[in-house]
């Protein structure tokens, strides 16, 4: 069989992950990855300054079910002795709402001696009565004709916003959460269908409780020790500060790379939807010019571990607060071996897609988030170190309609472009790997 020779565009986590699998499961394919800048890893950022490791991206990822994979990656580049497992406080989580910290539940014995248990009690009931509706909504009509309004404005709304930056009353709950929406095609409600749902198998080693049980793992030195491992593994084969001057397709796929043309059969992109867009014809490149990302602030800070009493994960903040600020994180609370000296990092988000970035880029974006960790701790607190990053287009936002908006992406491409991405299949690094490896092992066609 003749040698395919792929080009792979973007060495973020798509890129690199894809890339690593391509390399494991197909022996007959020549590739190479251009990557933009001097670095990979995309919105995989950590950095280490003395004792301290600060995120920019992702900050850990969950062992339970789908995570496995990620697991059986980690320890196929050798880094199981680097792991890191949450602290058993990241199964405690807050809501900032009327002016206090509330703890989440987050087991059966925290829902009994909860502020909210009413209401809990009100959404099950509703959700038992729950009529089924065929097709896609929003996240809001869904939550709403299940749970109630106000249990989507407390919990759904900040849940989305902390995860997504995005907007309850657009995105799709077939794109965005579609286990909720396949139990509500098995039985109307929610509640009934998980009393007799199991979770898909994964095709992927299995590792015992002591692992699964935990909240997240991350590494001693942040997510960007993964990247760095798949760096040095596919070092023969990433081209750095290559830029794409111009990309044709015809029987082969012609790119003109530093002003060079180079001919493959296939052409992989990992780069956002904007980027790609700029290279394919004028249905395929309005598609994805018409999926938009949230602006997002990030704001790490380093603070003395006596300056404020918080026992959590972090805590969310529903929209109806009317703040610039999406949530905190407490990473050393999290990563105790994040912080081994007598500080600790503290992560504030802020933005979504209820700003603009030119709106953001307006605020004293470090002075906004002071004020508002001193009205929720009640206290000055003395922050010593304060770096913030502003990231234009940070998290895509999949909107009503997105699930046909990606099948007609995947129609319209060319034979020998594969679209892979955190706009298409998900936006967790969990499903970025997934797909990744879906696709390479299924990329001889």
């Amino acid at each position: 069989m003749k040698r395919k020779k792929v080009a792979i565009l973007g060495a973020g986590m798509a890129g690199l992950s894809f890339a690593y699998y391509l390399k494991k499961y197909n022996t007959n394919v020549d590739f190479v990855i251009l990557e933009k800048s001097t670095r990979v890893g995309g919105v995989v950022f950590s950095e280490k300054i003395n004792e301290l490791v600060f995120e920019w991206g992702p900050r850990g990822v969950r062992p339970k079910g789908r995570g496995q994979i990620v697991l059986e990656l980690v320890e196929e580049l050798g880094l199981w002795d680097e792991l890191v497992f949450a602290n058993d406080k990241a199964k405690k989580r807050y809501l900032y709402h009327d002016d206090k910290l509330q703890v989440l539940p987050y087991s059966f014995w925290s829902l009994l001696s909860s502020p909210y248990l009413k209401l809990f009690i009100k959404a099950i009931i509703k959700d038992l009565t729950a009529v089924r509706f065929n097709g896609d909504e929003t996240i809001a009509s869904f939550v709403d004709r299940h749970f109630g309004v106000e249990f989507r404005a407390l919990f759904f709304d900040s849940m989305v916003s902390g995860i997504w930056a995005g907007d309850i009353e657009k995105m799709s709950i077939s794109a965005t959460l579609p286990l909720l929406k396949e139990l509500e095609g098995r039985n109307g409600s929610i509640i009934k269908a998980l009393s007799t749902y199991k979770a898909k198998s994964f095709d992927s080693k299995k590792y015992g409780k002591e692992v699964s049980s935990k909240a997240l793992f991350s590494f001693k030195g942040g997510m960007q020790t993964l990247v760095n491992a798949l760096e040095i593994h596919l070092s023969d084969f990433i081209i750095y500060n290559a830029d794409i001057d111009s990309v044709n397709f015809l029987d082969k796929v012609e790119l003109v790379v530093n002003g060079e043309s180079q001919f493959f059969d296939e052409l992989v992109s990992t780069i956002p939807a904007y980027s790609i867009a700029a290279y394919t014809d004028s249905k395929l490149s309005a598609l994805l010019q018409s999926i938009h990302y949230a602006p997002i602030a990030v704001l790490n800070i380093k603070l003395p571990k006596k300056a404020i009493d918080f026992d959590g994960f972090g805590f969310l903040v529903p929209s109806s607060e009317n703040s610039v600020v999406l949530g905190m994180v407490a990473n050393s609370n999290t990563f105790p071996e994040h912080s081994t000296c007598d500080y600790v990092v503290n992560t504030v988000m802020m933005g979504g897609s209820r700003y603009s970035t030119g709106e953001l880029s307006a605020l004293n974006l470090k002075e906004e988030a002071a004020k508002f960790l001193k009205h929720v701790f009640n206290k000055e607190l003395n922050l010593e170190f304060q770096e913030i990053m502003l990231i234009d287009k940070s998290i895509p936002q999949y909107d009503v309609g997105h699930l046909d908006k990606v099948m007609h992406i995947e129609e319209l491409s060319p034979n020998n472009l594969t679209i892979l991405g955190s706009y298409m299949y998900g936006v967790s690094l969990i499903d970025i790997v997934i797909k990744s490896r879906e696709l390479a092992r299924n990329f001889i066609r």
